[in-house]
């Protein structure tokens, strides 16, 4: 799965289904997307604002690998300010100081975003094996590959015997190319269900930081755990 900005619950989910997590981070960058933005709640109006960092360097079509980041701290601190919405919920403490240590000086975003998701991981005690797609020297070209093909490839290539991907992956990815492989292929199901935001109506799909806030880490890692795996 691709390096997301403190992600939402189900990517979590995702994690905490797989005995190993391979970050995709050798891949095109894309502006106005999940990689370098989020969103968090302005519980006083429900409405939802994005929270992003500062990058300095993105080429044109660049690589999400040489996506670098600003290094004056200046979207460190507005974030820290951003948060302040949740003031009121008694698990703002504890969760505004895991932020603060995972606001680390990270030159790359692919860095900042895998570190972060890690470390949010270790925090609620999901245990998965962690690696990243530029660690391995793959004999494939996404070049000679189809849309969906290089999860497959992936695993298959580390050993896999279940390969599970997100729901919207069962537009693209299909079942005769893992059989011929002898893999077993799922569709993650999670469940998102409203939870206590202090706010006049949910908003569904925020970052994983709201759901920590208004949570907890005991019931937010319950949450993450509320899901089902499709086998096809």
């Amino acid at each position: 799965m691709q390096p997301y900005f403190f992600p939402y619950l189900g990517y979590f989910s995702l994690i905490h289904s797989s005995d190993k997590f391979v970050f995709f981070d050798d891949v095109q960058f894309r502006k106005k997307s999940w990689m370098s933005r989020n969103r968090l709640l302005d519980i006083s109006k429900s409405t939802p604002f994005y929270i992003r960092p500062e990058i300095s360097l993105a080429p044109y079509q660049c690589n999400m690998l040489d996506v670098e980041l600003n290094q004056n701290e200046r979207w460190q601190s507005k974030l820290l300010s951003q948060i302040e919405f949740y003031k009121s919920f008694p698990n703002y403490s504890e969760i505004r100081e895991l932020v603060t240590d995972i606001l680390d000086n990270s030159k790359y975003l692919a860095d900042f975003n895998i570190n972060s998701t890690i470390k949010i991981c270790e925090y609620l005690g999901i245990d998965s094996e962690f690696s990243r797609f530029s660690d391995y020297d793959f004999t494939f070209s996404f070049d000679e590959l189809g849309k969906g093909d290089w999860g497959r490839e992936t695993a298959h290539a580390i050993g896999g015997t279940h390969y599970i991907n997100a729901t919207g992956g069962e537009e693209f990815i299909f079942k005769d190319k893992f059989s011929e492989l002898d893999m077993e292929l799922g569709f993650i199901q999670s469940k998102l269900e409203p939870y206590n935001q202090n706010s006049k109506e949910f908003v569904i799909g925020l970052s994983i930081l709201d759901v920590l806030f208004c949570n907890g880490k005991e019931k937010t890692l319950e949450m993450i755990k509320n899901y089902e795996i499709k086998w096809v």
